[in-house]
C-alpha cells in the first residue's frame, strides 16, 4: 500500500511528541473518576441496604428524600416499619423526623412492589441490528 511508511511515521512522531502528555493526563483524571465510580457504588448500597432492611420489618417500605442539611444533595432512604420510621440510609446525622417533614409519605415504595433484577433488564428495550 503506498504511503503506509508515512502514516506510521506520523503515528509514532505523534507518540513521541504527545505521549507523555498523553499519560500525564489519564494518571490526573484516574482520581476523580475513581471517587465518581465510589460515590456511585455507595448510592447504590444505601438503596439496596433500605429495601433489605424494609422487607426484614412488618409493613416495611422506603421513602427516598434528602437531607435538608447536607450540602451534598445525596439521597437518603428512610426505613417505615407500618408508618412509624425506624432507619436511614445512609446514616445521617440528622433526626428522621426532620428528613421526612416536608416529604410526601404516599410515595413510600414497599420492598415487594419493586421489580427485581431480572424484570429490570426485561424492561429494557433491544436494539435491532441495524443492515
Amino acid at each position: 500500500m503506498p504511503g503506509t511508511g508515512k502514516a506510521v511515521g506520523k503515528v509514532v512522531r505523534w507518540g513521541v511528541k504527545y505521549g507523555p502528555h498523553a499519560i500525564v493526563l489519564a494518571q490526573q483524571a484516574k482520581e476523580p473518576a475513581m471517587a465518581a465510580a465510589q460515590k456511585a457504588l455507595d448510592r447504590q448500597k444505601a438503596k439496596r441496604r433500605a429495601i433489605e432492611h424494609a422487607s426484614t420489618v412488618r409493613e416495611g417500605s422506603v421513602l427516598k428524600t434528602f437531607d435538608p442539611r447536607a450540602s451534598h444533595g445525596e439521597a437518603v432512604w428512610v426505613v417505615f416499619a407500618g408508618d412509624d420510621p425506624i432507619a436511614a440510609h445512609p446514616p445521617t446525622p440528622t433526626p428522621i423526623p426532620e428528613l421526612i417533614a416536608n416529604s410526601d409519605l404516599s410515595t413510600r415504595v414497599r420492598p415487594a412492589d419493586l421489580p427485581t433484577p431480572a424484570e429490570r433488564l426485561k424492561q429494557i428495550p433491544r436494539r435491532r441490528g441495524v443492515h
